[in-house]
């Protein structure tokens, strides 16, 4: 394991890069915790103090019913109603009213509504070693991180501009081998479900989220094995064909098609070419094909979380 902040990374001979997505350290959704995290060793002590080289950030506090209420008090007359029923069944310990939409049910009120831990580590966990730059609280204004998965590593890589769908000149900030990885389990309780939990081998663990479900959907089915890269030759006929006719739509400067096997056995293909508007670096163009290569919907667990 590694943590530096001043080398570009790029793969290994060898090694293929699966996937690459924007990422950073969740952030709470119940009224108690919203917009905060915190940072627990095993024993819910603030670990914050502690962390080497981080820059000071937002104390970390729960809020009471008051506080709970004023977070959503311009949500008009029919958001009170929604917001009120989201607090007693916080209160009541359920969670069968969620306000935001998107969220699934909640899955550990400890970690979820009395707290927000976004670390769980002792000292010399692994943990720990996850860079600072992974909270949104602390990175300076306009930098960005992403997580990024091969085939032999997983690392947080960052950067100080925004880049185009071409670039690969990131600084790698936090690396380690995938066998140091003992789970990696989607957080339903979160905005559009995008929240995903590393479980290392050591027993410390981390909540980060991509903030779009479709990407935390394809990163964690990459590590679990649901989710498989496929190169061209492993394709159909019909599929190499269908593939064909695709790329050569494409405009200039469009990334290689990626070839994933979902679930369902279904591919998904899909190509990044530069944004068509304003403000939009990039978009992504692709389509999902049966084994005939024709057009078909994806299936539950698929793409997304769908509904918790």
């Amino acid at each position: 394991m590694r943590t530096d902040n001043s080398v570009d990374w790029h793969p290994e001979p060898g090694e293929t890069e699966l996937a690459r997505y924007p990422v950073s350290f969740a952030t709470g959704t119940a009224a108690s915790v919203e917009g905060r995290r915190s940072f627990r060793d095993r024993r819910r002590n603030d670990i914050e103090p502690e962390l080497p080289g981080w820059p000071a950030g937002p104390a970390f506090s729960v809020r009471g019913l008051t506080g709970k209420a004023g977070v959503h008090v311009g949500t008009g007359v029919s958001g009170v109603f929604a917001v009120v029923g989201g607090i007693l069944s916080d209160l009541l310990g359920g969670s069968t009213v969620n306000p935001e939409p998107g969220r699934g049910k909640l899955e550990e009120r400890e970690n979820e509504v009395d707290d927000f831990p976004v670390m769980w580590a002792d000292t010399g966990d692994i943990a720990r070693t996850l860079p600072w730059q992974l909270d949104p609280s602390r990175r300076p204004s306009g930098y960005s991180t992403d997580i990024v998965l091969t085939t032999r590593r997983a690392l947080v890589t960052g950067s100080a501009s925004t880049p185009t769908p071409t670039s690969d000149s990131y600084s790698m900030l936090w690396e380690t081998p995938r066998e140091s990885i003992a789970e990696a389990t989607p957080r339903r309780f979160s905005i559009g479900q995008s929240d995903f939990r590393l479980l290392f081998r050591d027993g410390s663990w981390v909540r980060l989220t991509t903030r779009v479900s479709d990407h935390t959907t394809e990163l964690l089915g990459l590590f679990t094995g649901s989710h498989r890269r496929l190169s061209g030759t492993e394709l159909s006929a019909g599929q190499q064909e269908r593939l064909s006719r695709f790329t050569t739509t494409l405009p200039a400067g469009a990334t290689p098609p990626v070839l994933t096997q979902l679930p369902s056995g279904l591919v998904r293909v899909q190509s990044t070419v530069t944004g068509s508007k304003p403000g939009v670096v990039s978009e992504s163009r692709g389509f999902v094909m049966d084994d005939a290569g024709q057009d078909a919907t994806p299936r539950a667990g698929d793409i997304g979380q769908g509904r918790a």
